[in-house]
């Protein structure tokens, strides 16, 4: 059981490319009239917040982005800003996912500029950041993720505003692997502790840390029964609006408890 009571759960689904309408519609007929004790979030594709908001807006589940664009506005074919997603009705945005960062060459600065944008905007970000199979094995895993946390936090003030920060075992992403409840709540107490370096104790103590890669609804206990592991960051999984709910309830229960 977590026993921090200061920090509500939050489970949030990334679509990444997938989804369409049939899978909008059982994803709400999934959430009608559940209640839960935890922050629900699905950041479905661009294309489809609109319809996700029209079929949400009486539920608490909220919508967030997987992405957002570094620059505010301009000629940038095929970007989207801060402002854009917030008036779209965004919540939350993804930032540094591991396949943003391997697939499209994002780095560390770019994402201390996209938390900005998101913070300027009233977005919450989820930080993300992770080590891959090599780093794993070479046991520079804190290396990486110190790096990570640091370059993309510095000249950050939150000033109240929430942000999260997801830890991703990138050798764990879509493999069916999984890093043990054990290893995630060692990486998150890491974490934990270089943001009460960079921002106090009290604030450091209110971020949310959450645990994605291969994440499913018989995982999901046992790695939010961890001290530190605030929160669920789901992929594959999500696509599942079953097993999507029978995580999210795995989540309110860990509040609950």
């Amino acid at each position: 059981m977590n026993t921090n009571t200061k920090r509500k759960p939050i489970v949030i689904a990334n679509w990444k490319l997938n989804g369409g309408l049939e899978l909008i519609c059982t994803s709400v007929a999934s959430f009608i009239g559940k209640h839960f004790e935890a922050d629900i979030a699905i950041c479905p594709p661009y294309i489809y917040m609109r319809d996700m908001l029209t079929f949400l807006q009486h539920s608490e589940i909220s919508i967030g982005s997987q992405n957002v664009s570094k620059f505010k506005s301009g000629a940038y074919t095929g970007e989207t800003s801060a402002q854009m997603l917030k008036e779209a009705g965004c919540k939350i945005c993804l930032i540094g996912h591991s396949e943003r960062r391997s697939m499209f060459k994002e780095n560390n600065l770019s994402c201390q500029i996209k938390i900005g944008n998101a913070l300027n905007h009233g977005l919450m970000p989820i930080l993300c950041v992770g080590e891959n199979k090599e780093e794993h094995d070479a046991k520079i895993t804190k290396d990486m993720i110190f790096r990570q946390v640091t370059e993309c936090l510095e000249g950050v003030e939150l000033d109240g505003r929430k942000i999260c920060i997801a830890y991703e075992p990138i050798w764990a992403i879509g493999t069916g692997a999984s890093a043990t409840p054990e290893i995630a709540q060692d990486v998150h107490s890491f974490i934990r502790q270089e943001l009460i370096k960079l921002y106090g104790e009290e604030t450091a103590n209110s971020i949310r840390l959450l645990y994605g890669g291969s994440v499913t609804k018989d995982n999901a206990k046992d790695l939010l029964a961890k001290e530190d592991v605030d929160g669920l960051l789901v992929g594959g999984a999500s696509l599942d609006p079953g097993h999507f709910l029978a995580i999210c309830q795995h989540a309110s229960d860990s509040s609950a408890s």
